[in-house]
């Protein structure tokens, strides 16, 4: 049932276009009409893939989130590469209608091989940077700078849609319509874009430390900063060579007027480990942002907090910008496997201590042994986490939607 909910607006895009070819009444066979179908559903899919790549903020709050909403980003591309192959393998055919494919006609018709080739190659592309061979993997920036190239792809589709006119009239309006759609969540991507550079914002970095391998950032805007509540993230990059590509991270402090930013930041890739290494106290942080939806909820009942690791981020955000009464209970357990390991425990322990119904408890696998996990009862209202995939995955089967997370896998 999960995988379906997961899968749901791919399945509804496959239903929609279905429905909008067989209002059209198709006369041809089955091959013929299926063929349509998958070139159609492609465009549509990829139309969808750049509304979601606009970051728009009601977009983001339909799907709950841009974890969320990078996650459909994912699948819907995994969907547009499948219909294309579909469209590809066994194209229609209308010999009918040859005599009226001019030149733009036959252009149109090359423009969607070479879409093809290009989404395929992009498509391959981007599921082979999900492996890691012997060690390594595709390096990130290679992989953002490759995907812009989908634009062109894309763009190749939108003419072999408009100008094919090597088909019935029925089946010409209905692209003319999916293209128009599309056009408007293009026009949509570059509305995105433009917000997008205005929620960019210039920061210069006050303090570095290092510990454990994790680098804290404190930094303060260079005239206005963004503005933020405690659980969200933001896309960050320096301006300093190898550290130009932004790369998301929860900001884990920093609700105040003054527009100060905290991040505490776990070097566990190349860039987070040139971060840890080449930032500097006075370097030019670019900030954009913030995106997410991870939040605590304010109301009567009983929630348990868990962090495993570096997924302790979001929850120092929260203490940080806690008042001293909350409604409700909290009980917060943080997993690492050393007591050494632990970031900013001391304001943890602070926050038990000043705030009412908050409790706090470090589980150092070594010393204790294997967490026993959350106690259930009709009194849990919520259970919020960040941290690895496994873990996540377990406590989703055991509270279902109780469960609150941020997938933060893009």
């Amino acid at each position: 049932m999960a995988t379906f909910r997961r899968w749901l607006p791919q399945i509804a895009l496959m239903v929609a276009v279905f429905l909008m070819l067989l209002v059209s009444n198709p006369r041809e066979d089955l091959p013929t009409v299926g063929a349509i179908y998958a070139g159609m559903l492609a465009f549509s899919a990829m139309s969808l893939n750049l509304l979601l790549g606009a970051r728009l903020r009601p977009v983001e709050r339909l799907f709950g989130g841009m974890d969320k909403m990078f996650l459909q980003h994912r699948q819907f591309g995994y969907l547009a590469l499948a219909a294309a192959v579909a469209h590809w393998l066994s194209p229609p055919s209308f010999p009918q209608f040859l005599a009226a494919c001019d030149d733009l006609c036959k252009s149109a018709i090359e423009a969607g091989e070479i879409a093809f080739n290009t989404l395929a190659i992009l498509g391959v592309f981007s599921i082979v940077r999900r492996w890691t061979f012997r060690g390594w993997r595709i390096p990130y920036q290679w992989w953002k700078w490759s995907h812009y190239l989908l634009l062109i792809a894309w763009w190749l589709a939108f003419f072999h849609l408009m100008q094919n006119r090597k088909m019935p009239a029925v089946y010409q309006q209905m692209a003319e319509i999916l293209g128009l759609i599309g056009a408007a969540c293009f026009l949509l991507y570059l509305l995105g874009w433009v917000l997008r550079m205005m929620r960019t914002k210039a920061y210069v970095v006050e303090t570095v430390t290092r510990d454990q391998g994790v680098t804290g950032i404190r930094a303060h805007p260079r005239g206005k900063g963004i503005r933020h509540r405690a659980g969200q993230f933001a896309f960050i990059r320096a301006r300093k060579p190898g550290l130009r590509e932004a790369h998301p991270f929860t900001i884990s402090g920093g609700e105040d007027r003054d527009g100060v930013v905290q991040f505490n930041i776990k070097g566990l890739g190349d860039y987070t480990k040139r971060l840890h290494a080449d930032l500097k106290e006075g370097d030019t942080l670019v900030v954009e942002g913030p995106y997410g939806d991870f939040r605590y909820p304010d109301r009567e009942g009983r929630q348990v907090w868990v962090a495993a690791g570096i997924g302790i981020t979001p929850f120092l955000s929260f203490v940080r910008s806690m008042p001293d009464q909350i409604r409700g209970k909290v009980e917060m357990v943080y997993l690492v496997k050393t007591a050494e390991e632990a970031v900013a425990l001391e304001e943890f322990e602070a926050a038990a201590a000043r705030v009412d119904n908050f409790r706090f408890t470090l589980h150092p696998s070594a010393e204790k042994g294997r967490w026993p996990g959350v106690t259930p009862g009709p009194d849990l209202k919520a259970v919020l986490f960040c941290g690895p995939p496994v873990l996540r995955d377990m406590l989703k089967k055991q509270f279902g939607r109780k469960l609150h997370f941020e997938y933060f896998e893009f």
